[in-house]
Parts: structure tokens; sequence; C-alpha cells
């Protein structure tokens, strides 16, 4: 399956994609912010990929039989319906009988795979050198420090900086674009150009420079940040309390992900990270996880973004496991959630919940089963435990 993307990422990607298919493509977008992707190619065929963008989008029987008369009425050959979301049983239906190609994120990567297209899906999922490195270290549960990894993308960017004005021989005009978009990069220096000893240094320096990019230079030193982030981790951990955050893959083999219902418009943050454990002690009382089951205990950072109180509890929260829903596991006599989940306008709190999930399960997918827009971000610095603020705080 291919990661979720951005809604507009997702219309793009699909776009790219039959065009390296062979497709003149153009998009437009509709009212509803559903989105048509329209290909037409040189053997004069015409066709269209009606797209719902988001992760939350349910196609039904309705939608695939509007689509299909729109596309009888325009003598559309090829009809595509693509969704990052789900299909309805009757949508399904309709498309296997009115020749409709159905994609979701699984068909996606099938046809990636087959048709050799990873250079497409890459344009928009790869990451830099140091957004890689970043995210192998918090799941191995290592803090690195947002400011040591801003001070180290800015020296590959100075870097690259230079290397680019070494490139172009005068020292800061810059290229010329052409009709086409592109750059033109052509060495204003010429054979016929001085030869004293500080131009051949200043070949030396740029020969030196020319193996170098701001996305390899990171490369030579985040190995630094590596020993220096596990060092500190490793040896102030436990006196700090940073811990040994689980990040996807923890106690018990379980993977655990999350999936969010809204993106830079989120009514509500939701910073979390996870551990599957048999049982908890809160307080001074343990509790057990029931036979052949597991606890998924979830800590949260929650942000209220909204100038009105919000609601979000524990009844809005869900874990899938292989296709199956379960819903928080009270405690006797304690809870991680304020009461009713009503969060203040712009407040921040720290909760915790509990699920009761199989205990051979091999993932879990946090999801928000309400209609509140809720972007989670996994955050390996929080500490999944359970306590509760005793009487005297």
């Amino acid at each position: 399956m291919i990661p979720e993307l951005e809604p507009d990422e997702f219309v793009s990607f699909l776009a790219d994609l039959w065009e390296a298919r062979g497709w003149e493509t153009s998009v437009r977008e509709r009212a509803d912010e559903t989105h048509f992707v329209i290909g037409k190619r040189g053997d004069g065929k015409r066709g269209i990929i009606y797209v719902f963008p988001t992760a939350t989008a349910t196609v039904t029987e309705r939608h695939l039989k509007q689509f299909v008369g729109f596309c009888r009425k325009r003598g559309v050959d090829v009809a595509v319906v693509a969704t990052q979301g789900a299909f309805a049983e009757g949508a399904r239906r309709i498309a296997g009988q009115r020749s409709v190609h159905l994609l979701n994120r699984s068909a996606l990567a099938n046809t990636v795979e087959e048709g050799g297209f990873e250079d497409v899906l890459g344009a928009y999922t790869e990451t830099s050198g140091i957004d890689a490195v970043v995210e192998r270290l918090e799941e191995l549960g290592v803090p690195v420090p947002a400011a040591l990894v801003e001070r180290v993308a800015a020296v590959g960017a100075a870097l690259g900086s230079i290397r680019e004005r070494f490139d172009r021989g005068d020292g800061g005009d810059d290229g010329v674009s052409d009709a086409a978009g592109g750059t033109d990069t052509t060495d204003s220096s010429s054979d016929d150009g001085p030869t004293d000893s500080g131009s051949s240094r200043l070949g030396a320096l740029r020969s030196r420079l020319g193996g170098l990019s701001a996305r390899s230079v990171p490369a030579v030193v985040i190995p630094l940040v590596l020993v220096v982030a596990f060092v500190l981790g490793a040896t102030m951990g436990p006196a700090v309390g940073l811990g040994s955050p689980l990040a996807l893959g923890g106690n018990g083999g379980t993977d655990v992900s999350a999936v969010s219902t809204a993106g830079a418009n989120a009514t509500v943050d939701v910073r979390w990270n996870a551990k599957t454990t048999g049982s908890l002690t809160v307080n001074g009382t343990t509790y057990d996880a029931p036979d052949e089951q597991q606890f998924l205990l979830v800590r949260m950072n929650v942000t209220n973004r909204e100038a009105e109180p919000t609601q979000f509890g524990q009844s809005a929260l869900a874990v899938d496991v292989a296709g199956d829903r379960y819903a928080h596991q009270p405690l006797d006599g304690v809870t991680g959630f304020p009461s009713a989940g009503l969060f203040a306008p712009e407040e921040t709190r720290e909760v915790w919940t509990v699920f009761a999930i199989p205990e051979n399960g091999t993932s879990a997918t946090l999801l928000t089963t309400d209609e509140t827009g809720v972007r989670f971000v996994h955050d390996t610095s929080l500490t999944p435990e359970a306590t509760v603020e005793s009487e005297n705080e």
C-alpha cells in the first residue's frame, strides 16, 4: 500500500502517473472538493480519473452511477475512480458492471510495482537525508533535538549554495530561466580566461566542491548527530525521564500506527506514543489484561486548536487490529482523560487511554470515529505511561 498523501499531492501523483503511461493530462477541481484528472492520448482515446483525495472519503453507489452517466455522455473511453479512502460495496458492484477501474492505495501500489513507476511515487514520498536519519533514530527511541537537526540542515544548505556559486563561475549571477522553465547553467568561464594561481586555486576548490550538494553534506554530518543523540539517550535518558518510548514496533512485536482525518486545518492536534503490555500499574493498583489479550497504552499530548471548547474523549478513539475495531478499555476507578473529554480553547493537555487487543496481533492502527478533524503525529519523546494526578497537586 502506498503511504497516505496530502489530498492535493494525491491528485498530482495520479496525474503524473498517467503522464508516465503516455497520457497528456489536465486537472479540474470540482465544487465538492473531488477532482477530475482528464487525459488524452495520441491514439485519440480519452480518459478521466474521478478522484476522492482524502483518506476519510467513501465512494458510494450513487457516485459511480453519476460518473458512469457522465462518461457515457462525454464519450470517455477509460473511466477510473481513485480514492485514499474506501469504496462502498454498491460502488464496487456498479464498477464491475460498467467496466470502471477502481484504484485505492493498495491497487495503486500494485500499479507502481508492475509498471516500474517507483520514481513517480518517490517524488511524493522520499524524505531528505536528514529526515530519513531522524526518522530512523526516533524509531529506535533516540531523542534528536530539533535545534541540532536545524543546524545540520543549515550547514548543508550553505555548502550547497557555495557549490552553486562556483558552478556558475561568476560568484553570484543567477542562471537565466528558459522558456520551458529550466535554468541555463552554462559555465561563464572559458578556456581563454585567466590562468594565474588564483584561478588555479579557484578551479581546485570548485573540483573539491563538485562532489558535494546540499543533500550529500548532511550525510557526512549525520553520523555525528547519531552518535551524540545515542549517547545522550543512553546515558541521560533514565536520569531525565526520556525512557525508551515505543515507535513503530514495540513490546510483543506489535507495530502501532495512526490515521489522521485532517491535515494543517485540524481541529485537534494529537502527538502520541504507545506500548503494549500484559499489565498496568496505576498509582499502586495493578490491572491485568483479559485472557489472550494485551493492553495497548496510548499516551497523547492533545491540543485544541479552536477558539471554542472542543470535545475529544476516549469514546472518539478506536484501534483497528486485522479489520476488527476495539474501543477503549475502562479501568476500575481511574481514567487518563478529562471529564467528558472537554478541552478549553487552545488548551494543551497530556492524556492517556488503554485498549485491550489480541495478544497475537502484529499491527494496530489508532483512529478516530467521530467527525472531529484530528491530526495524529507520532512523538517518541512522550513516554507511554498511565498516571493520575494526586489530590494534592
